[in-house]
């Protein structure tokens, strides 16, 4: 695994961890509460809103209904006047409104169906609503009273914070101790021995120094041989898998956010490869370098994001200001220091 996954994968780690620390039961009751409120209101409007629209449909209706009958009556009187095409008119007119105002019994209706409807369900969710309330401050006392319970069960036990670090503190204590007790008796058994007194045949190291050596040495030619056939524009080696359709999304951390093109992976690789040796050599010089160089390059290769894109990031690089200590004590927490490239 490389360092900008490492990397990663740790800022993801500690993000998560730091939101299930932040979270207070007792603000998230006090929320939903609040939450429980406001859609009471919405429904008080919504039910406010249906009851205006049914009187408006109610009082349509009554103007017309009192239209009729006035028509009704022009009718009768322009009849007994001798002015029957005056009352056709009338009574034309009269029947055209009846029509409409049957019209309006459907509509009003079923938009009292709904008011009633609507009516119900705020009984029923105020009734819930109380009931929270009633239960809000109760849940509330009853997590207070746990969590002081739970740190003085813990405390007692010997596995609350403070104790458990005194504990792991005297732990690392004896374990020096012990370990410097021992290479004592060793060196006095060897020099006993006379091994000790014997002259250094050979200035090597061990196989296991040669092998780190080996490794890391392969991964700097591999760097230099992938970024010498991109220059030269022969074909480079077979591509790693796409992270994303769209390029490599690049964050510095605590910084913004860039969109390489597929193009940048070797190039990255080979910074990545830089990094690695850095880190495993505690080459402070070395691994600024390889910082510097590798943030320059994703700045002027790469588009930043604007700072509303919420694209996840691929590739997460440490900020100019994180020292190789900062680096290497977290990817030695999570046991990656060691993991081969």
């Amino acid at each position: 695994m490389s360092v900008f996954r490492r990397f990663s994968n740790i800022m993801q780690q500690k993000s998560n961890a730091a939101f299930d620390r932040l979270e207070d039961p007792s603000q998230a009751i006090d929320l939903s509460y609040q939450q429980l409120l406001e859609q009471q209101q919405k429904l008080r409007t919504a039910l406010v809103e249906a009851t205006t629209g049914q009187k408006r449909l109610e009082n349509q209706a009554a103007e017309m209904d009192k239209r009729v009958a006035q028509l009704n009556t022009a009718a009768q009187q322009a009849m007994q006047s001798g002015k029957e095409d005056l009352a056709i008119q009338a009574l034309t007119q009269a029947e055209v409104l009846s029509q409409q105002r049957q019209q309006l019994n459907p509509q009003i209706q079923s938009i009292s169906a709904q008011v009633t409807k609507l009516q119900q369900g705020i009984q029923r969710y105020q009734a819930r609503v109380q009931a929270f309330a009633n239960q809000r401050e109760s849940l509330k006392a009853s997590y207070e009273a746990s969590k002081a319970t739970s740190a003085a069960g813990d405390t007692l036990a010997g596995i609350g914070e403070h104790t458990s670090d005194a504990a792991m503190m005297m732990q690392r204590a004896q374990d020096k101790i012990a370990r410097s007790q021992a290479h004592a008796d060793a060196v006095d058994s060897l020099l006993d021995s006379g091994v000790l007194d014997a002259p250094l045949l050979s200035g090597g190291g061990t196989a296991l120094d040669d092998q780190i050596t080996a490794t890391v040495v392969d991964s700097n030619v591999q760097a230099k041989i992938a970024a010498m056939k991109t220059q030269m524009g022969l074909a480079a080696p077979a591509a790693a898998p796409q992270l994303t359709a769209g390029g490599i999304v690049v964050r510095i951390h605590s910084a913004e956010q860039y969109r390489l093109p597929e193009s940048a992976r070797t190039q990255l690789d080979g910074f990545d490869h830089r990094l690695i040796a850095a880190v495993r050599d505690r080459d402070d010089a070395a691994y600024h370098a390889a910082l510097g160089e590798v943030t320059a390059f994703v700045k002027s290769t790469g588009t930043q994001l604007a700072h509303e894109d919420l694209s996840p990031s691929q590739i997460i690089l440490p900020s100019a200001d994180m020292s190789l200590d900062e680096v290497t004590t977290m990817l030695e927490q999570e046991n990656w220091i060691s993991e081969p490239a």
